[in-house]
């Protein structure tokens, strides 16, 4: 009965970080989303500042 108990505990413990490693995965995918976003939205913007002040075209 201690070998199954102790077989329990460790495949909890090793499902449990697993799904810790998953979901911190799925928020660095989220954050790299997040940053693709809004560096898209800020583009228009940062090119009509540039512009104004006669900044050269980014690349």
């Amino acid at each position: 009965m201690g070998h199954d108990a102790l077989r329990l505990f460790r495949d909890t413990v090793y499902v449990t970080v697993g799904f810790g490693v998953i979901a911190f995965q799925k928020l660095q995918v989220r954050r790299r989303e997040l940053e693709k976003s809004l560096e898209q939205q800020l583009d228009g913007p940062r090119r009509l500042m540039d512009g104004l002040l006669g900044r050269e075209d980014r690349a």
